[in-house]
């Protein structure tokens, strides 16, 4: 069966996040300690509970993961006014998370091959860094439509952020499938449309299934395809 749409996923499908993120980050702690003259350990501990605290009080909404929410948190946490320093902190962030940003092997190919299909990322985080990840990986013109968390007013699974990606496809949900790294979010989220879905694993290892995934797996292994390689997708879709 041919699906006439694609949902697809932007962070840790196209590209991998973690190499991007780990640097940045790093990047980031290390400048706060020089630039807060505060030890290494204590500035870690205080962006580990800002952003503990922001994923918590904002769960569901694209701000939960504002960059510049848990900088400010960190600042706040020393008593060191925020105004200057969060905002210098986040676009140092985003210019190292950029820099070693790189797509997976393979996804121009596929790209290409279902050029005749529509396609819409479907993704969470806020507008503006979506659309920067798009512009810096080459990607502007290859999709039809976006849908951000931001946008939609709620993070994937919640059915809203598919209904609006199939809206802007102006196609029905049932006949689109979906493509992403995430078993609760993006897997999980289209099956209750009925899509077929596409999971990405990046190894055996890494299975990024929420609990009860290998049951509900089964039941619906007639709509659920794993791959590891974008190469081999296209003539699955």
């Amino acid at each position: 069966m041919s699906s006439s749409g694609i949902l697809l996923d932007l962070d840790n499908t196209l590209y991998d996040y973690n190499a991007a993120h780990q640097p940045a980050l790093e990047a980031v702690l290390s400048w706060l300690t020089t630039r807060l003259q505060r030890p290494s350990e204590q500035v870690r501990n205080c962006y580990t509970e800002a952003r503990r605290k922001v994923n918590h009080d904002l769960h569901g909404l694209a701000s939960s993961h504002s960059r510049l929410l848990y900088f400010q948190g960190v600042c706040e946490q020393l008593q060191v006014a925020p105004y200057v320093i969060a905002v210098e902190a986040e676009d140092l962030y985003w210019q190292v998370f950029f820099k070693h940003m790189v797509l997976r092997p393979s996804v121009i190919d596929f790209l290409a091959a279902v050029k005749g299909k529509p396609i819409a990322i479907v993704t969470d985080l806020t507008t503006r860094i979506q659309f920067q990840k798009i512009a810096h990986l080459n990607l502007a013109t290859s999709f039809q439509a976006i849908v951000t968390s931001e946008e939609a007013g709620h993070e994937k699974p919640h059915p809203h952020i598919f209904e609006l990606a199939a809206a802007k496809l102006q196609l029905d949900p049932a006949v689109l499938c979906m493509i992403g790294d995430s078993w609760e979010r993006d897997i999980q989220g289209a099956l209750k449309f009925g899509m077929r879905c596409f999971f990405y694993k990046e190894t055996d290892a890494v299975k990024n299934a929420a609990d009860g995934a290998d049951s509900q797996a089964a039941e619906n292994s007639h709509l659920i395809t794993e791959f590891s390689d974008f190469s081999t997708l296209a003539t699955k879709i």
